[in-house]
Parts: structure tokens; sequence; C-alpha cells
């Protein structure tokens, strides 16, 4: 039976382990750090998904906080191939793990090892048309088994998705972002609606609701995706559009009404 989402949850996030993390020169946590290369460094960012067949456990489970569940490792393998590996892409993506972020705790019964959990933080990246920039940083926990001698993969939560920023956050007054709310028309999106928030503002557009903060006068910055969002500003300082970038190209206008 498969252990439920919530028994995998209190392995992350519980502070109570019966052996304590392993050293980064032992066996286990070399052979541990060399299948998350052959995952991400071969699997992710070259897709060399042969090793996905290797390495993953027939029951395999991927829990991710934005892109939902998979419940197994076909439709995992199905996944990567219609989605980062796909060959018609325009985008391509590398993964890049934080130096010193990586952790793994043993875990034994009556003090046979059967399985490991390896915790970590990585970051993304994006590169289209020959320019890379910065996507998401995460946190990821892998439970790995023992099966016939094997370490293969068995469950994965990636979590705490959230983009890296070069731009610091700044404070602006309160009429400053005051000059920005309002209902603005957008050929794509419909109506959008803006709103202040403390030190930053709301976005709603029909489903679509999403916080955003200055980064500059004029323009905010989505900490969970590599959105940006410009205001114009008119000759009576009010602004007049908003332009909304992704990965620094233009994706939709809205006129303010």
């Amino acid at each position: 039976m498969k252990p439920p989402v919530y028994f995998i949850l209190f392995l992350v996030t519980s502070t109570f382990f019966s052996y304590s993390q392993t050293n980064e020169n032992s066996e286990l946590y070399k052979t541990l750090k060399a299948n998350d290369s052959l995952l991400f460094e071969r699997s992710f960012n070259k897709c060399e998904t042969q090793y996905l067949e290797l390495l993953i456990a027939e029951d395999f489970e991927f829990y991710h906080d934005i892109s939902g569940v998979d419940n197994s490792k076909k439709q995992f393998i199905t996944t990567m191939k219609k989605g980062i590996c796909n060959p018609n892409n325009t985008t391509k993506s590398r993964r890049e793990l934080v130096e010193g972020s990586l952790e793994v705790f043993p875990l034994k019964n009556n003090g046979q090892l059967y399985g490991a959990l390896q915790n970590g933080v990585h970051k993304f990246f994006e590169t289209t048309n020959g320019k890379e920039v910065a996507g998401s940083i995460a946190r990821f926990s892998h439970l790995w088994v023992l099966e016939n001698e094997k370490w293969v993969l068995k469950r994965v939560i990636s979590f705490d998705h959230k983009m890296q920023h070069k731009d610091k956050i700044i404070e602006l007054p309160q009429n400053t972002l005051e000059t920005y709310t309002g209902k603005y028309i957008a050929d794509v999106t419909g109506e959008v609606f803006v709103s202040k928030i403390t030190n930053g503002l709301h976005i709603k557009a029909g489903p679509m609701e999403a916080d955003i903060y200055p980064i500059t006068q004029t323009l905010f910055s989505h900490k969970k995706a590599s959105l940006t969002f410009e205001f114009i500003i008119n000759t009576n300082d009010n602004s007049s559009k908003m332009v909304v970038r992704e990965n620094e190209k233009i994706v939709e206008e809205a006129i303010k009404q």
C-alpha cells in the first residue's frame, strides 16, 4: 500500500530522525549525490531520459507544489518527454544544485539500512533564443529505497518554488501605489483589476490573482513567476497602461480605463 501524502510530508518537516545526517564523505552520501547528478544533470539538463528508467521505482510518486502530482514512473517520464524534454520547445531549462544544500539522512530498520531521505535546494534557469535568465528556486525531498541492493527513487516532493530575483524590492509611497490602481483592459486577458496591498499591488484577471512588488518606481515583479509589470505614466502623473513581460518579452498590454 502506498504511504499517504501526509506521511511523506512528515518525513520532510519532522525534526526527529532515528539517525543523524550522514557525513559528506560517507559512501551513502556520495552514492545519492551521484544519483542526483544523473537525475538532473543528465536527465533534466540534457534530456537523457534513459537514466529515469534506471533510477525510478515502478510505484514512483512525484508531488509538485505548482504543477500537481504524477502517480507512476510511466506518467512522470511521459510528463518529462512532453514538457521539459519536448524537442519542439523553444525554451530550454537547466537545473543547478545549490552548493552545500544537500543533506542525506539514513533510514534503518533494527540497524539495517533500507532507505534514505535526501533534501536540498536547487535553482532553475531558462534559455530562449540563446539568452539564459534565472527562473525559480525551490526545495526538494527525495525518498530513496534499496530494492534488490539497488537504490531507486520512490517518492519526490518539490516545494517552496519562488523566483530568483536579482533586483531588490523597494518601498514606494502609498500615493504612488494608488496611481496604479484601477481597471485595465487587455486584448487577450480582458478586464484586469489592480488594487493596493502593503508595499505592492494585487492583480486580478478572471480566475488569476497575484501580488506584485516594486523593484523601480514603475516596474513591479512577481515573486513566483518570471513576470514583470511596467506601468506607463501619462502627463498627468497617472498610469495610462500596464505592460506585462515574461522573461523580458512582452506578452500583454492593458490600457487603463
